[in-house]
C-alpha cells in the first residue's frame, strides 16, 4: 500500500504532540517505519493478524519502545475467525478471496492455508486514536465500525479501497466515505490508483480529514 499522497497531507494537520496512530495491517511495518519517523512523539499500535509477518513485525521494531505489536486482526465483534492466506501474503483476508483474481489476473494466485486468528475491537483495545490506517484486503469497514467508539476523535484516515468486490462481502468505497462521514470525516482524495489487466480501476488509498 503506497501512501505517499497520505503522508504529504498528514505533514499539514494540527495533530497532538504525542498522537497515536493505528497501523491495521502492518504486514511488515513499511508504512509504521514511515509514521516514526514523520511524527516523532508517536505511538504506533501495529495490528498483524498473520502469525509469520506478526513475528517479523515484532522482531523489526524490538527496540522501538513507540510501537507495539498486536497478533490480531481488527473488525466489528470479538471473535475468532478464519484467515484465508494467499501465496502473495499482503493479499490475505477474513473474506474470501473472488474478484482479486481478477485484479491480479496476471499473476498466478493460489489459496496456501486457512488459519484461525482472533479478531478485537478496535475500541476495546485502545482509549484514543488520531490517525489510523487500514490495509485489511477487504475487511476496512467491519474494522471502522469497531472503531466507533474512537473515530469521533480521530483526525485521519487512510484505507484501502476498492471500486469492485475483491472479496466476498467487501464494502466499496461508497460505503466507506458514507460510513466515515456520519464521524465528521470526509474524503479529502483517492491516490495510488491500481488498475486490473482489463484497464479498469480496482482499487485505491482512500484519504478521509476531519475538517
Amino acid at each position: 500500500m503506497s501512501v505517499e499522497a497520505f503522508f504529504g497531507r498528514l505533514a499539514g494537520l494540527a495533530l497532538p504532540d504525542a498522537p497515536v496512530v493505528v497501523d491495521g495491517g502492518a504486514n511488515k511495518g513499511r508504512v509504521a517505519a514511515r509514521f516514526l519517523a514523520a511524527l516523532p512523539g508517536c505511538r504506533v499500535a501495529a495490528f498483524e493478524p498473520q502469525p509469520i509477518l506478526a513475528r517479523k513485525l515484532a522482531k523489526r521494531f524490538a527496540d522501538e519502545p513507540r510501537l507495539t505489536v498486536h497478533a490480531v486482526a481488527l473488525g466489528e465483534t470479538a471473535a475468532v475467525l478464519p484467515l484465508t492466506v494467499m501465496s502473495r501474503p499482503t493479499l490475505s483476508s477474513l473474506f474470501a478471496p473472488t474478484g482479486i483474481h481478477e485484479k491480479y489476473a496476471d499473476q498466478e494466485l493460489t489459496e496456501t492455508a486457512v488459519v484461525d486468528v482472533p479478531v478485537v475491537r478496535l475500541d476495546a483495545v485502545l482509549g484514543r486514536a488520531d490517525v489510523i490506517k487500514l490495509d485489511l484486503q477487504g475487511y476496512e469497514l467491519p474494522a471502522l465500525r469497531g472503531a466507533a467508539g474512537l473515530l469521533g476523535g480521530v483526525s485521519a484516515v487512510v484505507a484501502e479501497a476498492a471500486l469492485y468486490p475483491l472479496y466476498d462481502g467487501q464494502a466499496l468505497l461508497d460505503e466507506l466515505t458514507a460510513y466515515l462521514q456520519g464521524f465528521g470525516l470526509m474524503l479529502d482524495g483517492v491516490y495510488d490508483f491500481h488498475r486490473d489487466p482489463a484497464g479498469r480501476i480496482a482499487s485505491g488509498d482512500a484519504v478521509y480529514l476531519r475538517p
